[in-house]
């Protein structure tokens, strides 16, 4: 008899369960909890793969010796890069489906039949397709620059005249932080400039003006090897292509001639190498004793107006 009187206890229960708001509300409940435990479990499978890919890859580069170390490491970086993106892209898909499924169990568990939903499908999608034509676009164009390694997280890059670094990269957004801290959000689909500092090399330009009556000729020997030795330096060598600078006269105006130095740099470190440049160029000059044009004079002549035609 007890155990009848349990049964029946326990019928009751879910019963009750079944038939009322109370059920349904901790079925949502449930379904809600484990939906985000699938979520932190894609989330940490697709962090944890990436993150084992990308070792093996650094491993297999720097194994390699068909390429030279500092090809190599821009090899890697490239890499990480695109794998952060590809990971992100990746946790917001799969976010996407586990939402909508754990939506469509929830209604199920409300009482909501969902299989004229599901049926229903194909039709919506179509709706869908014609009413969102724009997140579409969005979608596609995302996976696109993915896969054709257009830019990456971390990058440098130039968005429709926006420049900073890529943060994230989504389904349909990108988001960038320029140089003044602004984070913005351009969606994939509307991207019709852009331009990536960050694959290959960069280059680096200075100006140096120097003063008409100086020789030209030992400016541009002082200056190349200021650049050399740059190049040599510990501190700098791993920041710099091997590549021989291109030093020569620039443009001539009426107060200074302007020696320009172009140097191929490593990606992203062309504005460091620029300013070590200058002051090393600057201070070579002063040592060679080349002058520089002074605020209101005139070659070395000291006047304070060009000569009269």
């Amino acid at each position: 008899m007890t155990i009848r009187a349990e049964d029946s206890i326990a019928d009751q229960v879910s019963s009750f369960l079944d038939d009322t708001v109370f059920g349904a509300l901790i079925a949502v409940c449930v379904i809600f909890l484990l939906a985000l435990l699938a979520r932190w479990i894609w989330h940490r499978f697709v962090r944890r793969s990436t993150e084992t890919f990308t070792k093996s890859a650094v491993t297999r580069y720097v194994a390699g010796d068909k390429d030279s170390p500092r090809d190599r490491e821009m090899a890697i970086a490239r890499y990480r890069a695109r794998a952060a993106a590809v990971s992100g892209m990746l946790t917001s898909v799969g976010t996407f489906v586990i939402a909508a499924v754990a939506l469509l169990f929830a209604l199920s568990a409300l009482g909501v039949n969902v299989a004229p939903l599901l049926a229903s499908a194909g039709i919506a999608g179509i709706a869908i397709g014609f009413g969102a034509q724009t997140i579409v676009r969005d979608f596609l164009s995302g996976v696109f620059m993915i896969l054709e390694n257009q830019y990456g997280v971390g990058d440098v890059v130039m968005v429709n005249g926006i420049s900073g670094t890529v943060e994230d990269v989504g389904l349909r957004i990108t988001t960038v932080r320029d140089f003044d801290g602004t984070i913005w959000y351009v969606t994939n689909g509307s991207v019709t400039e852009l331009g990536n500092q960050s694959q290959g090399w960069s280059v680096a330009v200075v100006d140096i003006p120097v003063a008409h009556g100086a020789d030209l000729e030992q400016a541009r020997q002082v200056l190349t090897s200021t650049v050399t030795a740059l190049q040599h330096d510990p501190a700098w060598e791993n920041k710099i292509m091997p590549d021989d600078p291109i030093v020569g006269v620039e443009s001539i105006t009426a107060l200074s001639v302007t020696v320009r130095i172009r140097l191929h740099t490593v990606h992203e470190q062309q504005v460091g190498v620029a300013r070590e440049l200058r002051a090393r160029a600057v201070k070579a000059l002063e040592l060679a004793g080349l002058s520089m044009p002074l605020p209101g004079s005139y070659g070395a002549t000291g006047e304070g107006h060009p000569p009269s035609a």
